[in-house]
């Protein structure tokens, strides 16, 4: 080989390589599960909205509120699959406040989710009984001891 086709090669060399490494670092930042698991957490959080001000506010329908908590139930299944090992907001995987505790206490962490299915079907079934203290209460118990209970063990809270 001459001297030029080994500068080639090797120029070749390096910049394969070096995409083999970016692809391989960036791998999970570029997939969607982050974005995913965001959106997800963000379209709960509206839900709960929706419930509060129908609780607090007597803005919305019975039926909207409990279809709201209805959705936090089927999208409380969901959470586990949107934590694959290696998203935790130590992996550099973009913006994430994913504890690495969560992959620690994996089993933990996904009866924390089914925990919050059912006191979500526990509010979806006490709003239409029309009694407000039994349905804020049950509310209340989906806040704290559902989302807030797995927020405080699993959660970093972001700037």
């Amino acid at each position: 080989m001459s001297r030029k086709s080994w500068i080639a090669f090797g120029a070749a060399t390096i910049v394969a390589i070096g995409i083999g490494v970016v692809q391989s670092t960036h791998s999970i930042a570029d997939s969607p599960v982050i974005a995913q698991r965001r959106a997800l957490m963000k379209e709960m959080g509206k839900q709960m909205g929706i419930i509060n001000d129908f609780l607090q506010k007597g803005t919305g329908t019975a039926a909207d509120a409990t279809a709201a908590a209805n959705l936090i139930q089927a999208d409380s299944t969901k959470i586990p699959g949107l934590f694959p090992q290696g998203t935790s907001l130590n992996d550099n995987v973009g913006e994430t406040g994913a504890k690495p505790d969560i992959w620690a206490n994996f089993e933990d962490f996904k009866q924390h989710a089914e925990h919050l299915g059912a006191l979500a079907t526990a509010t979806a079934a006490a709003i239409p009984l029309g009694e407000n203290t039994a349905s804020a209460d049950a509310f209340a118990n989906m806040g704290k001891d559902g989302c807030g209970a797995c927020h405080q063990t699993y959660r970093q809270k972001l700037n």
